[in-house]
């Protein structure tokens, strides 16, 4: 058995059946898969159980909820695969994914990340990342490369770098990338979009305040001796004078998501604490990241855009208002936050002659 595809799975029983498609569609047969049902309140078990029943290679394992991490590390300890693909329920692969991330293995490399699609359950191609196959390993330290769903390695690499951080409640998968790295691992690039990798509907739901810690407390490991692997690795060491670009990226996507979500008071404290701790320096281009996969970079239909500019551009102004930027620097700010809608915006309303416009403006 080549490949085992870990599918953790926590109450979304409704994407299960277009997962599981995706990956009985594969061009590449020799794999078994490993649903983890993660104590999920819906019909996972169910239809879980059908599929089983359909194909001897899925297997279903229930637990208690432990999360997201815990689920992952229950499948892979459960795995008789060389290689390890990881398929979250609510994401898909394209017919060629494991073909295409087989032939990036034979290159004697360690853990392969693919291109991926970004999709929701309106669109299924929102955007495409294209991996650039000349991409160094060492990015990983300072962002994260690719979801989950884009990334395979092998079982024996995995052995050396430690499973899935359970005490992480977010940015768990870049945590790992960064162990695989500093443990010495070889990276492949398969280039193209093999994966689709679905945005949350309900971006309103996300834990700002959460997702930041962690993504903070990653990106500050990611430069000090990790104690969880080996200390004779010889990537596993501290960088001097790194500075702080990665923490404030992640600030400011996760600021996105708090003033989206009206916590507008809260989200100018926090942009004042970490500004003050981090000595942070903004311009006006680096707050294009509130607006990211996290809040609405990708609500893009009619009606998302309408919302965009009548509900989330006031809340925007009143954030950089309540930090005291000046009236040029308000309006600098929102048309980078509000640049892609706006775009979107002007295609809506003037059609083919759209990008004439959009020069212009």
């Amino acid at each position: 058995m080549l490949f085992t595809v870990v599918i953790p799975c926590f109450n979304q029983a409704h994407f299960l059946n277009d997962s599981l498609s995706s990956l009985i569609q594969q061009t590449f047969q020799d794999w078994e898969a490993v649903i983890v049902n993660d104590g999920s309140a819906d019909d996972t078990n169910d239809i879980a159980d059908l599929w089983c029943n359909k194909d001897s290679r899925i297997k279903l394992i229930s637990t208690s909820n432990m999360g997201l991490s815990a689920a992952r590390n229950t499948g892979i300890k459960f795995s008789k695969g060389n290689f390890i693909a990881l398929l979250d329920a609510d994401d898909k692969f394209a017919p060629t994914h494991l073909d295409s991330m087989l032939t990036a293995f034979k290159k004697d490399v360690d853990i392969v990340f693919s291109g991926y699609t970004y999709f929701s359950g309106d669109y299924d191609n929102l955007h495409v990342v294209n991996l650039d196959k000349a991409l160094k390993f060492d990015k990983i330290l300072h962002y994260n490369i690719a979801p989950p769903v884009s990334v395979s390695f092998k079982k024996s690499a995995l052995e050396l770098c430690g499973s899935f951080d359970t005490t992480l409640k977010s940015a768990e998968d870049w945590d790992l990338w960064i162990r695989f790295y500093k443990s010495g691992a070889k990276l492949g690039i398969n280039q193209h979009s093999t994966t689709f990798y679905r945005i949350s509907e309900n971006s309103m739901s996300r834990q700002y305040s959460t997702m930041y810690e962690e993504l903070k407390k990653v990106a500050v490991r990611a430069t000090e001796k990790d104690l969880r692997i080996s200390p004779n690795f010889a990537l596993n060491i501290e960088i001097k004078g790194t500075n702080h670009t990665s923490v404030k990226n992640s600030l400011l996507m996760c600021l996105g998501v708090a003033v989206s979500q009206n916590r507008i008071s809260e989200a100018i404290d926090l942009f004042k604490k970490e500004k003050q701790v981090y000595n942070f320096e903004f311009i006006a281009s680096d707050f294009k990241l509130m607006c990211s996969y996290l809040s609405f970079r990708y609500n893009v239909s009619r009606n998302d855009i309408k919302y965009a500019f009548e509900v989330l551009y006031p809340r925007f102004s009143q954030f950089l208002t309540g930090l005291d930027f000046s009236d040029s620097d308000q309006k600098a700010i929102l048309s980078e936050i509000f640049s892609v809608h706006t775009k979107l915006h002007i295609r809506y309303k003037w059609g083919f002659l759209s990008p004439v416009i959009n020069r212009f403006n």
